[in-house]
């Protein structure tokens, strides 16, 4: 090996050299991108925000497109109708400051025939066969306790007329029985 081709050999290996640790630097680098991607595919993924959908009425409807049940609110308060065929109210939950809680049961014809009532002035349950609201005007079942505390079981007959009273009814907040004929005459009361 001649003394002039050293300078030569010298500046070839410093150009590997660097040629070396350029590819050190790029292949560490390549090593910390492989690895970031693959910590960062381990995070778990946030939980999802909780949701809140508002309207002033929901309406549901079947595969045909009839709605069965409706649930809306109003200023005064809230209700859900759950609905059948031909679009009449089967059984409705209703709630409002005003008249307080009720749960209705009624017919294909929309007559309620089951009524439950929650308010600050009474709790009452109707039932009748033909409607179980407004004045008694046919057979009726009422279970009715007032918060003044009086409060008792009645059944009417098919004209409205009382048939039997149990509970505490009488003027002066005792209990009692009563039993009436067609025209209202007591034909029994205890005590």
């Amino acid at each position: 090996m001649d003394a002039s081709m050293i300078p030569d050999l010298v500046r070839r290996l410093e150009a590997v050299e660097r040629s070396n640790r350029r590819l050190k630097a790029l292949a560490a680098c390549a090593g910390l991108a492989l690895t970031a991607v693959v910590l960062m595919g381990q995070t778990r993924p946030a939980a999802p925000a909780a949701v809140t959908l508002e309207a002033q009425e929901f309406v549901v409807k079947d595969a045909n497109g009839t709605v069965r049940a409706r649930l809306g609110a109003t200023a005064t308060g809230a209700s859900l109708n759950l609905l059948h065929d031909a679009g009449r109210a089967t059984l409705v939950v209703s709630a409002n400051k005003a008249q307080g809680s009720h749960l209705a049961l009624a017919d294909p014809t929309g007559k309620i025939k089951g009524l439950l009532l929650l308010s600050e002035q009474a709790i009452g349950m109707y039932l009748s066969p033909v409607d179980a609201t407004g004045a008694p005007k046919s057979p009726r079942a009422v279970f009715e306790v007032h918060s003044q505390g009086p409060g008792g079981f009645a059944v009417y007959d098919r004209n409205g007329h009382t048939r039997a009273l149990v509970g505490a009814i009488a003027e002066d907040g005792t209990s009692v029985a009563v039993l009436q004929d067609k025209d209202g005459a007591v034909t029994w009361r205890a005590p």
